[in-house]
């Protein structure tokens, strides 16, 4: 069993813990992401990763070396912005989505993520691609512009399958980046 621990004197921290069976395989995950919807996918692939290392090593070292080079392999892609991943598998990574309940013009004026992003949809692909309910809007939280509300920083990661210019048009609309102010081209 692995219980995390605070390392302040009565700090309290949030019940998690992970039980292993005598084969090494999971029997019981409690307060993980791994087990939630709605949290990124990079964070669920690194937990699951890192739990098979728990047990590696016959002392607590090895265990811990283990563990860190599942840890220094996530924070190198990380690092490296993703460059030595497809885009495709950075976004399916990075990127949070939703299925809204309600048609889009039935949520008014209503701030949310997904709202924001199904707007956008409907920015670039048109009205009618987005009045049905049941749109599933799968978004990145972009950190442009700074000082936005979250839910006003939603980028639709399917304008990163279109041209381009399409795309650099929409980009730099959507998060206030005037054409004359020279940004990198990464990711």
């Amino acid at each position: 069993m692995i219980l995390p621990a605070s390392k302040a004197k009565g700090i309290l921290i949030k019940k998690r813990y992970a039980v292993f069976n005598h084969d090494g395989s999971l029997a019981e995950l409690k307060g993980f992401e791994i087990k939630r919807r709605g949290e990124l996918k990079l964070v669920k692939a690194f937990q699951a990763e890192v739990f098979d290392k728990f047990l590696d090593g016959s002392t607590l070292e090895e265990c811990y070396a283990a563990v860190a080079s599942v840890a220094d392999s996530w924070l190198d892609l990380l690092d490296n912005q993703g460059i030595d991943i497809a885009d495709s598998e950075l976004l399916d990574y990075i990127s949070e989505s939703s299925t809204m309940s309600k048609s889009l013009v039935n949520y008014g004026e209503q701030k949310s993520l997904a709202v924001t992003t199904a707007r956008r949809l409907a920015d670039f692909l048109g009205d009618e691609m987005v009045k049905d309910k049941g749109l599933h809007c799968q978004y990145i939280v972009a950190r442009e512009p700074q000082g936005s509300p979250v839910s006003e920083r939603a980028i639709p990661v399917a304008i990163f399958e279109t041209e381009p210019g399409i795309a650099k048009f929409y980009l730099r609309k959507w998060c206030k980046i005037s054409s004359d102010h020279e940004h990198s081209d990464n990711r």
